[in-house]
């Protein structure tokens, strides 16, 4: 059984199929699931493997299936007396670990300019997949972006509308011009992507949210979008820039900190030790 766990979670993250994989880390007591018992579970609800069975598996499989909805592994602690957490009478306790395996990233590089492609690069670096939005065929082709996982060059705003958005989904805007930029927002902002940048100067980013105001787009939905996107390297490099957007998604998606390492892991302290 544990050899078909094991095909099973590998199929998926070869596939990119969230999959959560829920372990036993401990147990006490005559609990029903023994440490190390694995057990996979698949957003549709399909399982392979047991942690035990009954209540406590049902219980841990809605556990899993909440994880996989929101993209986060967890630890978790049962109690299986009479009065404890599942009503159960084995007696004991039970640890657990549940580890969400998710969709790739997703970056939505909008725009196949010289900063569009800077961010390709890096995007593939850090592997996430590419979709690449363009209304200009000569830039956007799958020579110059080979290893995008899909390129369109429709008309923009329609097929930012278009796009499949998840929890794990990051858009850039860089057009060719303010114009497309404001519309290609305006549609982005109406999704629920994480990350909505765009680039631009503070004059440019001022019109852009007035016309969004106009188009309907609340206050509170505008105040979440990152523009200018980027982190301030005082750079006009496009490479730099692409690099600063890159680190500023990142920190979202890692739910980082805009702070120095030195200083997250206290340096100044580490130092006063030693003297």
């Amino acid at each position: 059984m544990e050899h078909q766990v094991i095909q099973t979670l590998t199929t998926c993250i070869e596939n990119n199929i969230p999959v959560a994989l829920v372990t036993v880390i401990a147990n006490t007591g005559s609990s029903p699931g023994k440490p190390g018992a694995i057990m996979t579970v698949q957003p549709n609800g399909e399982t392979c493997g047991t942690i035990g069975g009954g209540n406590l598996e049902h219980q841990v499989i809605a556990k899993a299936l909440g994880c996989l909805e929101n993209g986060e592994s967890t630890e978790m602690h049962y109690s299986l007396s009479p009065g404890g957490d599942l009503g159960m009478r084995c007696g004991g306790e039970l640890r657990l670990f549940i580890r969400v395996f998710g969709n790739l990233p997703q970056l939505v590089i909008v725009g196949a300019g010289h900063i569009g492609l800077e961010l390709y690069q890096l995007a593939l670096q850090q592997h996430f997949e590419v979709v690449v939005i363009d209304d200009r065929p000569d830039l956007l082709n799958s020579e110059r972006f080979s290893r995008a996982e899909k390129i369109v060059t429709d008309d923009i705003p329609q097929a930012i509308s278009a796009l499949t958005i998840t929890p794990n989904t990051f858009i850039t805007i860089a057009t060719r011009s303010h114009e497309l930029d404001k519309q290609a927002l305006a549609a982005a902002a109406k999704t629920d992507a994480p990350y909505i940048g765009m680039i631009g100067s503070r004059q440019k980013v001022r019109h852009t949210f007035n016309y969004l105001l106009e188009q309907g787009i609340a206050k509170q939905k505008i105040a979440k979008l990152y523009a200018p996107m980027g982190l301030d390297i005082a750079s006009i490099l496009p490479r730099e820039i692409a690099l600063s957007i890159m680190s500023e998604i990142l920190l979202v998606k890692n739910k980082g900190s805009l702070q120095h390492m030195r200083q997250v892991k206290d340096a100044a302290a580490t130092l006063a030790e030693l003297e």
